[in-house]
């Protein structure tokens, strides 16, 4: 955990980061023009049209320019030059997207209701109360709103292993993650959003519809500050982290703490220790034989590039990139799909891949981890939430699922390998490679009702 881990920014765009690249190719001399495909929006005026208003006004203001157009049912084919590209994206009303036209050679809120936890939420009125997690991370900002609508944060029993000299996040890694798994934002208030957009520097901030919510907003956090300031920290700060965790349950009649999130880990080199039993990983081991259900995060090291022997550099998914500690066997290591449409567009790019390098199949799960609106550090400006991307986020949303689920069925506390098979078993296929998908994509109500 030396080095800071890859956190991918999902931002918004008309002009796709492709065409981007061309355009700045363009302009650095290449004269030739671009191809280009214009996704049109439907028309507002008149709806029962659909595409068709938009697509005759993306015609007419190429052909004003002289540019040859060809169209299909629903795009607009043209080759321009980056002005025009640039004149074409402010179209706003009629243009979506502006993507490649590539060369084909012969021979490719709103979270919760994914995981099925706002369903589980109505259906049996459990929030995750009387449940308590710990989040191994950059600390927590335990002033935000979100975290003292049910007094969240157990102060009492959080602790600082990090090289800071506070437990409160500086970061915002922390303070995001525990947002998803647990408190709320107040009742009746109105609350914005950041989100990265093209052309932008800075985040545009955005209402929300509704006051935004953790998986299990019942549930009480334990801040167990392992990475320092800057987001980085070591495997030694780590191990006594969940040294701590043990060591609460053993010394209390009571469960003090039923799970932990870690939304941290570094790239694994089988030529340091066999998969699965580096020191951390022997510690998770521990921490889960203790009684302690441990969710990691599977690392955003998933994609990258590759050159042919033609010497041409190609996008490819990277397997066996599955990060420690998410390599240990008894930790549920989850990967990121989208957060609203998973079955359409399956594993997010950067989602680390398996197996893991002994050959075990990882990851376990797969949760929403693009774009995930959860709670900002900076909540005193113009916004008190803000988007951000990577397993680090899909972790959460399954540590807020099985936190809502033992609230249901407390019979399972202290149980994890017992909570880790009901919720494999319980999970939706995405019907993708099982070193992407794992089981599939976490299901709350189906993994509540299933016992």
């Amino acid at each position: 955990m030396a080095a800071k881990q890859h956190r991918p920014e999902m931002r918004s765009f008309r002009i796709s980061p492709a065409i981007r690249g061309e355009m700045e190719a363009c302009k650095a001399g290449r004269k030739d023009p671009i191809p280009v495909i214009v996704c049109v929006r439907e028309s507002l005026e008149a709806p029962q049209l659909g595409v068709t208003p938009s697509k005759e006004k993306v015609k007419e203001f190429l052909k004003g320019r002289g540019i040859l157009v060809r169209e299909s049912s629903f795009y607009v084919f043209a080759a321009l030059q980056p002005e025009d590209i640039e004149a074409l994206a402010k179209l706003k009303d009629v243009v979506d997207k502006i993507w490649p036209d590539h060369t084909c050679h012969a021979h490719l809120l709103d979270s919760a209701e994914t995981v099925k936890a706002t369903a589980c939420w109505r259906t049996f009125g459990c929030r995750g109360d009387g449940i308590t997690w710990a989040v191994m991370d950059t600390g927590i900002k335990s002033t935000h709103p979100h975290f003292l609508t049910y007094n969240t944060i157990n102060k009492d029993l959080s602790k600082n292993f990090s090289n800071s000299n506070s437990l409160e996040d500086v970061d915002g890694h922390g303070t995001h993650v525990a947002g998803i798994i647990a408190g709320a934002a107040p009742d009746g208030g109105k609350f914005k959003a950041a989100t990265l957009v093209e052309d932008q520097n800075d985040p545009v901030a955005v209402d929300l519809p509704s006051p935004p919510s953790g998986v299990a907003p019942l549930a009480k956090i334990i801040n167990v500050k392992v990475l320092d300031d800057d987001g980085t920290g070591s495997a030694s700060n780590c191990i006594l982290g969940l040294e701590y965790l043990r060591k609460l349950n053993d010394g209390s009649r009571d469960i003090k703490v039923d799970g932990v999130n870690m939304s941290l880990g570094y790239p694994f080199d089988p030529r340091w220790y066999g998969c699965g039993h580096s020191p951390l990983c022997e510690e998770v081991s521990r921490t889960v034989r203790s009684g302690i259900i441990v969710v990691i995060s599977c690392g955003n090291s998933g994609y990258g590039t590759a050159t042919l022997s033609t010497g041409e550099q190609v996008p490819v998914s990277i397997d066996l990139s599955i990060t420690d500690p998410a390599n240990t066997p008894e930790a549920i290591a989850v990967g990121s799909v989208h957060k609203t449409e998973p079955h359409t567009y399956g594993i997010s790019y950067f989602s680390s891949k398996g197996p893991t390098g002994d050959g075990r199949p990882k990851p376990d799960l797969v949760a929403p981890g693009e774009k995930i609106i959860s709670c900002s550090v900076d909540f005193t400006g113009p916004y008190q939430y803000e988007e951000k991307s990577g397993t680090s986020m899909a972790a959460p949303h399954v540590s807020g699922a099985i936190a809502v689920f033992l609230s249901v069925h407390k019979e399972f506390r202290t149980q994890p390998e017992m909570v880790k098979a009901i919720f494999l078993k319980a999970a939706t296929d995405l019907n993708r490679h099982q070193y992407f998908q794992g089981a599939g994509l976490v299901d709350l109500l189906r993994a509540v009702m299933s016992v």
